[in-house]
């Protein structure tokens, strides 16, 4: 039996049950893979007339030869957000040292070994289990000291983020970094939409696809309760219907949200014991609707022919309309507010609402989801139908992959061989093999919940705004001006938008002015 069927039967067998613990457009890219497009060529598994082999997908670089070289790729080993979030990508990313009897790390380890004998190389996977605002620090100091020791970093995207903005990265677009360039940002293997807006113009500092598949497992959900939805609609698929036929709007979502709530207990008022149509860690704040916020394609950050930002006023009237929306959504008889998501959570798998918010997809491969009878999965809603995609938010601590400064020359040249074959595998194998066969055959309870993973995945964008505007505490480099007039509008229940991006207007040119410098040397 080949490699590649070895793999994919294994995983269906066994995907997940072996990790251990971390937390645009990729698939909306022309040759991105869903059901319906399994690869740019139409050839994901061997066998068959045209299809091709693993042997095929990697023979371009066979002709590369690393001499032996070690590289060195320091990959995050944490759970991400302070220990509340999700397992780590690393299992994905490196694998274990040896073979395990664990189906996932023991493919990972011959996908690695594979690499190493087509390039003549060793790759050394050293683990990093830092905290998203430690990352920043801790390869800046790295980088001053003049250490030459990791070749490439996967770590949280925020923490990268800033890393960029001080010189602390090397630009991968740029070619003189290089002794031999063998990147193809282009080539269907990486999200090249999503990179670009992550950076400025031509820039690129951080790349992500399927490779780095915690840019699939970071994109935010909404968790739905068919049973609930039955009761409510009459029907366990309204939902689905709604979001094939384009008419997923938060308004529509509000109405389910409202109608959904059920005074269980019949005490005349809203408690604990009640059902609700929605579950969320808002209480005593807004930030949690960001995740509905950044899906109704509001922004206020457009480019120009040179592909640099600025703010455009034009925009403020969508955001005031979003606004509204949630206002709306924030004081529903439906919305059950906690003050952590793990509460939210509970909430909904102990079936008292209909819809939990702020989990992503790699959330699924939690227990209490898997074991969860009822459960379906839906993009969020659209602003109104007139918008034409549903968008999918990642979370901005995914873990991605970034080269520093320090290994300019022949260690980025061996870095840019080894990144691009393995994304090139992944692109073939990888994102198959976890969200074809893993979250839907085995997690998703029926294949209309699968269809809306094709639906969330091809959605995924990266936000520019969303990307520098929340920081660190006060390092936003936007002045709050994206997100905070309409989080205002949310906690004062009144639409103060307009007037909030006025306040900001000022200040946000000037931080982005700053941001602009930094990326071109002058900061």
């Amino acid at each position: 039996m080949t490699f590649r069927k070895i793999l994919s039967v294994l995983l269906a067998a066994a995907m997940l049950s072996c990790l251990a613990a971390c937390g645009e457009t990729g698939p909306a890219d022309p040759g991105a893979v869903t059901s319906e497009n399994p690869a740019a060529d139409g050839s994901r598994s061997e066998g068959g007339d045209g299809a091709e082999t693993e042997a095929d997908v990697l023979a371009p670089y066979k002709s590369i030869d690393l001499g032996g070289r070690t590289v060195t790729i320091s990959v995050s080993s944490n759970i991400s957000e302070n220990g509340g979030g999700m397992p780590s990508s690393y299992p994905y990313i490196a694998g274990p040292e040896a073979l395990t009897g664990e189906s996932v790390q023991d493919n990972v380890y011959e996908r690695n070994l594979r690499v190493e004998e087509l390039l003549s190389c060793k790759l050394n996977y050293v683990p990093l289990d830092l905290n998203y605002d430690q990352v920043q620090p801790h390869i800046a100091q790295q980088v001053i000291a003049g250490d030459t020791g990791v070749d490439c970093y996967v770590n949280d995207q925020l923490g990268l983020l800033y890393c960029a903005m001080n010189a602390y990265l090397l630009d991968l677009a740029d070619k003189a970094n290089f002794t031999e360039y063998r990147f193809d940002f282009d080539s269907g293997a990486f999200y090249a939409e999503y990179m670009k807006n992550l950076s400025l113009g031509a820039q690129r500092y951080l790349m992500t696809g399927d490779y780095f598949i915690d840019t699939l497992r970071a994109a935010h959900v909404l968790y739905l309760n068919k049973h609930i939805c039955q009761d409510v609609t009459g029907s366990p698929d309204s939902v689905y219907d709604m979001v094939k036929d384009g008419s997923w709007t938060l308004d529509r979502f509000n109405g389910l949200v409202e109608s959904a709530y059920s005074d269980t207990n019949g005490d005349s008022q809203a408690d604990d014991e009640d059902r609700y149509g929605l579950s969320g860690h808002s209480k005593g704040w807004s930030a949690p609707y960001y995740s509905f916020y950044y899906s109704t394609d509001s922004h206020v950050v457009d480019f120009d022919a040179d592909g640099m930002p600025y703010l455009n006023e034009a925009n403020v009237a969508r955001m005031s309309t979003a606004a509204e929306k949630l206002i709306a959504l924030d004081q529903s008889v439906g919305m059950y507010k906690t003050s952590s998501v793990a509460e939210s959570l509970k909430k909904f798998v102990d079936g008292q609402s209909m819809f939990t918010m702020f989990q992503k997809v790699g959330d699924i491969e939690q227990a209490s989801i898997r074991d969860f009878d009822g459960m379906g999965v839906v993009p969020y809603p659209k602003l109104d139908e007139s918008q034409a995609d549903y968008r999918t938010l990642v979370h901005d601590t995914a873990e991605m992959g970034a080269v520093p400064s320090t290994a300019a020359g022949e260690a980025a040249s061996a870095v840019s061989a080894v990144i691009q074959v393995m994304a090139t595998h992944a692109h073939a194998y990888l994102l198959n093999d976890y969200y074809e066969v893993a979250l839907k055959n085995k997690y998703a309870q029926d294949r209309t919940s699968a269809d809306m993973l094709d639906i969330v995945v091809k959605g995924i964008s990266a936000p520019f705004e969303f990307a520098y505007e929340l920081g660190f505490g006060d390092a936003s480099y936007l002045a709050g001006i994206t997100w905070n007039p309409v989080g205002d509008s949310i906690t004062q229940g009144s639409d103060v938008t307009a007037s909030g991006f006025q306040t900001r207007l000022k200040p946000a040119n000037k931080k982005l002015a700053k941001l602009i410098a930094a990326y071109q040397g002058e900061g």
